[in-house]
């Protein structure tokens, strides 16, 4: 059964290595964030390391997340939070119709698939880019995966522009981080930023893709 308490560690744990990085944060502040004793903390985890490790692979795996975790829970090795990722990975290359050299999808179905990716993991890939010194090969690992995806969404937009889907863009390398930036922050840094505001997250993926598909799309295949 799913332990409440790592629910809200989990979360807010995540929430403070992501905006103070992991060096500057301290147990009993993410304590207070979560509700719980300092003391708690430590009889939940092993060390503040085993914190971040959970965070990223509860990010990566939410069956984990709501399965009966033995405690304290112990520093994830990273040839498993790699695996994990990879994983993720796979499966969001096969959402949107990766065949090994280009995306064979829609304009909307690639934003919506890259929000839900987002939505899924950001809490994990935050803290990887975030908190990279602590993890250096995972993050090597993301940065590798994130420049080829980028790569292929700029060859993706060329080809939109290519068949009229979308208006033509100066500069698409640019409109790629644009467009990051935009679905990025609907499906998790918004929350992230802002707590106390919840967005249900149906809500705010539909915010960012009427963004997108009133900023690119050409009229004729608008809905």
């Amino acid at each position: 059964m799913a332990d409440p308490r790592l629910h809200s560690v989990y979360f807010h744990a995540g929430r403070l290595f992501n905006t103070k990085r992991y060096a500057n944060t301290k147990v009993s502040e993410i304590a207070v964030a979560s509700g719980i004793a300092t003391g708690t903390v430590y009889n939940l985890f092993k060390n503040k390391k085993a914190i971040l490790t959970f965070v990223i692979k509860a990010s990566f795996d939410k069956e984990y997340l709501n399965s009966d975790i033995t405690l304290p829970v112990l520093e994830v090795k990273k040839e498993e939070m790699m695996a994990l990722y990879n994983s993720k990975v796979k499966g969001f290359l096969q959402d949107i119709a990766f065949d090994g050299q280009k995306l064979n999808c829609s304009f909307i179905q690639l934003i919506s698939a890259t929000f839900d990716m987002n939505a899924d993991t950001l809490l994990g890939t935050g803290n990887i880019e975030t908190n990279a010194d602590e993890l250096p090969e995972l993050a090597n690992l993301f940065f590798s995966l994130r420049d080829r995806f980028f790569s292929m969404v700029e060859s993706a937009l060329r080809r939109y522009m290519a068949e009229g889907e979308i208006r033509d863009l100066e500069f698409p390398r640019v409109h790629v981080q644009s467009i990051m930036d935009i679905l990025t922050w609907w499906a998790m840094n918004a929350y992230i930023a802002m707590p106390d505001v919840s967005v249900p997250r149906e809500t705010a993926r539909k915010i960012a893709v009427d963004l997108l598909e009133r900023a690119y799309l050409t009229d004729m295949y608008r809905a």
